[in-house]
């Protein structure tokens, strides 16, 4: 449907009247009354003041317009500095990143992102078992390379508590997690 330019130009100018006519009606505050009684006492009222209260209009100014943030003068090198900044903090980890489960001859299964250990000594952190008579010795471990974003999952894992070897799991501190340095960051 074709609108005719007459009845548009019309019509805009319809509108533009009273957008301007609302406007100047919400920029025009109502007036204010400042009463002081006989005691000295200041009070600012939207209606007259009582009988035997000196009374003044105030005027309020009408708010400023809204104005653009100022751009304090950054050049175009620090806008390519502030874009690159931008772009790092949002990549991507790569797609052939591995990370490893280690198998340890004593049955212990656990992640890590770098290499795993070769050997490993089950003492009372791999086997849980406390105080006198727990299992201890070396045992061989060998290797598996998965994809990263799969062992995080499995770290992460709800029943991943219960594994054994869960407490050799690669684990990363508050603080480096806080530095960007969690290699599970993007998984």
């Amino acid at each position: 449907m074709q609108t005719n330019p007459v009845i548009a130009a019309i019509l805009g100018s319809v509108l533009a009247s009273v957008t301007f006519g609302l406007t100047t009606r919400i920029a025009h505050a109502d007036p204010v009354y400042k009463c002081r009684n006989a005691d000295g006492a200041i009070a600012f009222q939207d209606h007259a003041c009582a009988s035997g209260a000196a009374e003044s209009q105030v005027e309020i100014a009408p708010a400023p317009p809204v104005a653009p943030s100022p751009d304090y003068g950054r050049d175009a090198r620090d806008t390519h500095r502030y874009a690159h900044a931008a772009a790092s903090r949002t990549a991507r980890a790569p797609h052939d990143a591995v990370s490893y489960e280690c198998q340890a001859a004593n049955g212990e299964v656990f992640y890590r992102h770098g290499a795993c250990p070769g050997r490993i000594t089950a003492s009372d952190v791999g086997t849980g078992k406390r105080g006198r008579g727990s299992a201890s010795g070396s045992f061989g471990v060998t290797s598996e390379a998965l994809p990263r974003g799969e062992v995080c999952r499995r770290i992460a894992a709800a029943g991943s508590i219960g594994r054994a070897g869960h407490v050799r799991d690669e684990s990363v501190s508050t603080y480096d997690r806080n530095l960007g340095r969690d290699p599970c960051r993007f998984y």
